[in-house]
């Protein structure tokens, strides 16, 4: 065989395994639209899932009924996706009732957000509600973090939020976060399906990091962010006005195109003067700590292992959850 006809060979054998891994997604897509889209239970979806690819496999005949069947399924599902539009008024959970309600005003110097969530937490489930108004003078805007948490100890996964800091106990927190409704859990695969609507949640820091910090053994870091005050105005003026944006026009959480993460970065790509790229850390945000290191952009002389031990605060926000400089108390 010549070295033409080898390549050729090679090439057909890597195109029909990247047909076969294409078939296969699209396979896997469709059994999950099943569930989350059509409302097939769990235990019939998982049977269709493995027993229909066995029987294309074991006899030939079946091969051809099987890939309409499934292209069928793909393509249903996919209109039934498209058709699915978010919604306003639904009957959510307590901690996202109220989204914020955003103005800047017309010299662009200060926001104000009406729906800052202020909320005092013991638990999960036992917390004092409080939703109040905050005038932002952006020109007092001298701080900026990046605060993490790890999902259940994961070196890939976690939680990304910004906590814009106006003084040293005035710092609000941006979450992008799934809107779930009374009774509603979350899951990374459903997540892909439009089930949660995504909300730009705006929270005192003492809310936000003393929620994520209820549990014993959650972990959290808030990491310093070398930044200028320009950059800082820009991004929280791009994050409060999506943020305003979506309480009126409503969007659907995604839970790789729409997430915690990405939608943080979107804004910063936006007000950063320069160019960046998605990286491990937009991809893996628990390692978004190391990447800030790696890049200079944190605000710290340490190394990273003394800077990650520096910047461990899950036991501080829990110490300190009621202190009246919490702020402070959970940086030192």
């Amino acid at each position: 065989m010549g070295s033409d006809q080898l390549y050729k060979s090679a090439r057909v054998r890597i195109l029909r395994r990247i047909v076969f891994i294409i078939m296969v997604l699209v396979w896997l897509w469709s059994c999950g639209a099943l569930r989350y889209l059509i409302g097939v239970p769990s235990f019939v979806v998982l049977a269709i899932m493995i027993i229909v690819p066995i029987a294309a496999l074991r006899s030939s005949k079946w091969k051809k009924p099987i890939i309409i069947f499934g292209a069928i399924l793909f393509f249903v599902s996919l209109v039934l996706l498209l058709l699915e539009k978010p919604k306003r008024n639904k009957d959510w959970m307590e901690s996202c009732k109220k989204p914020p309600v955003v103005r800047l005003s017309k010299n662009g110097e200060v926001v104000k957000i009406d729906n800052v969530r202020d909320f005092k937490w013991r638990s999960l489930d036992d917390y004092d509600a409080a939703w109040v108004t905050r005038s932002y003078y952006l020109d007092q805007l001298d701080s900026l973090d990046l605060v993490v948490e790890p999902l259940g100890g994961s070196k890939l996964f976690a939680h990304s939020m910004l906590s814009f800091g106006f003084g040293p106990e005035r710092k609000v927190v941006i979450s992008a976060e799934v809107r779930k409704e009374k009774g509603e859990s979350f899951s990374l695969i459903s997540g892909l399906y439009k089930q949660f609507e995504l909300i730009y949640q705006i929270n005192s820091e003492r809310d936000a990091l003393t929620l994520r910090g209820t549990q014993e053994g959650t972990q959290l870091y808030i990491f310093p962010i070398k930044a200028s005050q320009e950059f800082m105005k820009s991004l929280f003026i791009s994050m409060t006005a999506k943020a305003g944006k979506l309480t009126d026009e409503p969007k659907f959480y995604h839970s790789l195109r729409a997430n915690c993460t990405t939608e943080l970065f979107d804004h910063i790509k936006k007000s950063y003067d320069g160019s960046i790229s998605y990286s491990r850390g937009v991809l893996f945000p628990a390692q978004s700590g190391r990447v800030l290191h790696e890049m200079g952009w944190m605000d710290t002389d340490l190394d990273y292992e003394e800077a990650m031990e520096k910047f461990r605060s899950g036991l501080r926000v829990r110490k300190f959850a009621a202190h009246p400089d919490f702020s402070k108390k959970i940086r030192e």
